[in-house]
């Protein structure tokens, strides 16, 4: 089996078993959402609250699964990559169900320091994974006009893409001096980190086009 398989199942487990042993300990309402300044602001019962992340943990990895097994790339590489990637949205919700699990329990971590250091590394996951993706495919990448028309393209734009990325997660972590704004911080780098990518990928299509 592959490892990004055992990874996943892994993840599950500690997601489930984590909804599990918090429960008895749990009061009758528990914070289900928090606000751009990282407060909570919307609230449900015990078991409804625990148990939402699992099931969208298990959702999640079985449309992903299936999406890499029917509409995958074929190429070995770029396949696991993806697989990894699936691992990667896994460990950000359950490291959302830590956080949410911790508030439960009492020991309350400041979500200004959380949050900005867990999408930081995620973004830095995705630095690392996105250049391994070698070949065009249905399921992952970055698909603009010009990647999708020149395998060269796609490549290229795939390569810059790691600095971009660098660049994202170091801007999401200025989030920690700005506590009430934190999910701004979150959300603006990986957007301005799309559009500068969908740039890259025009600018490297049409320097491919001038060439000789």
């Amino acid at each position: 089996m592959e490892a990004y398989r055992i990874a996943t199942l892994i993840i599950i487990a500690a997601s489930l078993l984590t909804a599990v042993l918090v429960y008895p300990a749990a009061p009758e309402q528990i914070p289900t959402h928090w606000n751009l300044g990282g407060e909570p602001d919307a609230w449900s019962d015990t078991a409804y609250g625990l148990a939402i992340i699992p099931a969208i943990l298990i959702v999640t990895a079985l449309i992903f699964g299936a999406m890499l097994k029917y509409i995958g790339s074929g190429d070995t590489k770029t396949r696991r990559a993806t697989g990894w990637f699936i691992v990667m949205v896994l460990a950000l919700l359950f490291g959302i169900q830590i956080f949410e699990s911790l508030t439960v329990l009492g020991y309350p971590v400041d979500p200004a320091l959380f949050f900005p250091i867990l999408f930081a590394l995620f973004y830095l996951g995705l630095s690392i994974l996105l250049p391994r993706i070698m070949k065009r495919n249905k399921m992952m990448g970055i698909r603009t006009p010009w990647t999708m028309r020149s395998e060269e393209v796609w490549v290229r734009t795939h390569q810059r893409s790691a600095n971009v990325l660098r660049i994202a997660a170091g801007l999401t972590l200025f989030g920690v001096f700005y506590p009430n704004h934190i999910f701004l911080f979150i959300i603006i780098p990986a957007i301005l980190a799309l559009i500068w990518l969908v740039i890259i990928s025009y600018l490297e299509y049409k320097n491919l086009r001038e060439m000789p």
